[in-house]
């Protein structure tokens, strides 16, 4: 039995090999360049095959409807002609493996473009598409994830951590003499730059880091998906058309991204969450000041020392960012597949046009994100010059699909957590004055220093997911309204600077963008101020003086703040707050409603918007455009184009819900299905549709 097999293995290669013989020739002549064979399927194919095929080609999760050897030898060709292959899955009789009885097929890709009859055929669907490798692979990526800036981001947490032990070594000599850092009497026998340096200086230098690192994180988490759709053999779509970041809770990004082995996304969210959470908090801890008059010592001097056990906390913190930004840097080694930014509507658009990949997307319009996923789940996708095309079919592929429910805002936008979120900065505002004025809950604060800096941080965080949802739903509302200008198609807040951000927006006068960008940048000062609160209020009120008579050690001259520095921060922390809830109530007024079918974030949710799109004729061509070309490109259009996200006649002839050029049928509203409230011509005038 083992010899039949081996035997019949032997002739099935061979018969490859004439075919393939053939097939050069073929194109050699000049023709396609996708050339389509029958699948000759081998059900008793051995699974050392596979591995083998698995191994060789990155171990693609599923596996295709070709069996081993077939995939081996359709890979190899394929990179051998320098051509795209297509074998489709055609029963054949293995007895007759001959080499002779195969015919092959010729495709025109310019034709079959924006035709998804073939597509959403029963063969096309079992196709699987095999590619050559590129010698000249683009590899646009920004700058904040080029190696010049990942590399900078590493040696400033070495840096950072080197400085935080030299203070904590250099406290821990003068303490044993009896002494600290500073010494002064009173806060405000120091220079301003002097107290500047000690009081605000550290967390405002870690807050400003913990922005660096985050502006490399916002792009990391953008463009993972086409760096996955641009290895060799190309990605499922739970690993790329399907992923979505961004609108993710950051905290929980790393086990997202563990799950689907994307390494650079875990290492990059992992810094950015020490770098902008937990070392500001560590940091806040781990300077104190020390009275020795307090302590019943004769010593009318007040010291600044670093606690040991919160520097080291700090220090290792940061050596722990430096080792993420190295393995960073050699998985950010590979290339990206992209010839520039692929920003908006219009980038993933521009890919789109060169082969049937929005054929997978029939029936989609309306789809929630696990139906799309649960019908794309077949399928393996590649980004093969600066297009997406279909590649390998999978013939079982167990995955499970995860539920993401039919709501299609993003959690922080929906009022079930935005109601909460507002109410725990109000309480939060309330909470600041009871823990400074208020002499029981003042000491937790002392035996806890780090507990108002914690809970900026929790906010900062929640603000941050708040911003990148509004960022990301901004060109949708605004082609909902209808009438939407071609730069609309070409819009991306995701991977704006945050600091540029707020000055973007209100140039292109996207108010509510520029209001959460500015609430941003507030949760980083909010941090900054609060690490400062660890005194006793009630010396600061007005008509108290330096020294009172009831009790000269609980003096504001015994703290650490003077009355200016205090009532300052105090003031901008309450400030802060309130202008956050403002701002936050402003946002679930305006977006909180449900204006678009599902959640939007991965590149499939645009997709299945523009399936059966008219405007996809004016991408054509596009692909390798920038954004700044693009957008010219497309107000170039004559006559002049409008666009909306609602009904509209399809290529197909149909009725579809997506995003096309103006005149639409009509806008699209949450919850009702216009092609089943339209009237048609031909019903006009019967008694029954009256």
């Amino acid at each position: 039995m083992k010899e039949a097999i081996d035997a019949q293995r032997r002739m099935s290669e061979a018969g490859f090999a004439a075919e393939y013989e053939r097939l050069e020739d073929k194109l050699g002549s000049g023709m396609s360049s996708i050339v389509e064979i029958p699948f000759l399927y081998r059900p008793g194919a051995e699974t050392r095959d596979i591995e083998q095929l698995e191994q060789l080609r990155g171990n693609p999760r599923g596996l295709s409807t070709v069996d081993g050897p077939s995939r081996l030898e359709a890979q190899v060709q394929a990179e051998k002609s320098g051509e795209i292959l297509a074998i489709s899955e055609v029963p054949t009789d293995l007895s007759h493996l001959s080499g002779s009885t195969t015919d092959f097929e010729t495709v025109d890709t310019r034709a079959s473009m924006f035709t998804t009859e073939n597509a959403d055929s029963g063969e096309s669907k079992t196709t699987s598409y095999y590619f050559p490798e590129d010698p000249d692979m683009p590899s646009w990526k920004p700058f904040s994830m080029r190696w010049h800036y990942i590399s900078l981001l590493t040696v400033l947490a070495l840096g950072l951590a080197g400085l935080q032990e030299f203070l904590c070594q250099s406290s821990i000599k003068k303490t044993k003499k009896g002494g600290g850092l500073l010494r002064f009497q009173k806060p405000g026998d120091l220079s301003v730059t002097k107290y500047f340096t000690w009081k605000y200086a550290p967390t405002l230098t870690f807050v400003i880091y913990g922005i660096l690192w985050q502006i490399s994180d916002f792009e990391v988490k953008r463009l993972e998906p086409f760096y996955q759709l641009s290895q060799k053999s190309g990605a499922t779509a739970a690993e790329s058309l399907n992923m979505d970041y961004l609108t993710f809770m950051s905290w929980l990004v790393p086990l997202r991204a563990l799950r689907h082995k994307q390494y650079a996304v875990i290492y990059s969210s992992l810094a950015t969450l020490v770098a902008s959470s937990l070392v500001p908090v560590l940091q806040s801890a781990s300077v104190t000041m020390y009275s020795p008059k307090e302590k019943g010592e004769v010593d009318d001097y007040k010291y600044i020392r670093i606690d040991p056990r919160w520097s080291r906390a700090v220090t290792s913190s940061l050596v722990f960012v430096a080792i993420c930004g190295v393995v960073l840097l050699f998985q950010l080694r590979r290339k990206s597949g992209l010839m520039s930014d692929p920003k908006g509507i219009a980038g993933v658009a521009a890919m789109a046009t060169r082969s049937h990949i929005l054929g997978d997307f029939h029936g989609l319009d309306a789809a929630p994100l696990n139906k799309i996923h649960k019908q794309l789940r077949h399928r393996r996708y590649i980004l093969h010059k600066s297009s997406l095309w279909q590649g390998e079919y999978i013939r079982k592929n167990n995955e499970r699909i995860p539920e993401y429910g039919t709501d299609p805002r993003p959690l922080m936008l929906r009022l079930r957590a935005g109601i909460p979120y507002i109410a725990f900065m109000i309480l939060f505002a309330i909470a600041v004055p009871i823990f400074i004025f208020v002499d029981y809950a003042h000491s937790v604060t002392q035996k806890v220093p780090f507990l108002l800096t914690a809970i900026a941080t929790i906010v900062k965080l929640l603000w941050g997911t708040m911003n990148h949802d509004v960022r990301m739903l901004e060109p949708f509302f605004i082609l909902s309204n209808r009438d939407a200008p071609p730069q609309t198609l070409t819009l991306d807040y995701t991977g704006t600077n945050p600091i540029w951000l707020p000055f973007k927006a209100i140039l292109n006068k996207h108010y509510i963008v520029a209001g959460v960008g500015v609430g941003s940048v507030l949760t980083e000062i909010l941090t900054v101020c609060v690490s400062s609160f660890s005194v006793d209020g009630q010396e600061f009120l007005p008509g108290t003086k330096g020294t009172n008579d009831k009790e000269e050690l609980h003096d504001r001259y015994n703290t650490d703040e003077t009355f200016r520095s205090f009532w300052v921060s105090f003031s901008l922390v309450i400030g802060i707050l309130f202008l956050l809830v403002a701002i936050a109530s402003i946002v679930y007024l305006r977006r909180s409603h449900k204006f678009i079918p599902r959640q939007i974030g991965t590149i499939a949710s645009v997709l299945a918007f523009i399936h059966q799109s008219k405007m996809l004729v004016a991408f054509v061509d596009t692909e390798k455009m920038d954004s700044s070309a693009m957008t010219r490109h497309l107000e170039q259009q004559h006559p002049p184009k409008k666009y909306a996200l609602g009904w509209f006649s399809g290529r197909d002839g149909e009725d579809h819900l997506g995003i096309d050029e103006e005149p639409i049928l009509d806008r699209y509203v949450y919850g009702e299905d216009w092609t089943k409230t339209r009237v048609l011509p031909s019903q006009i005038g019967t008694w029954e549709h009256y």
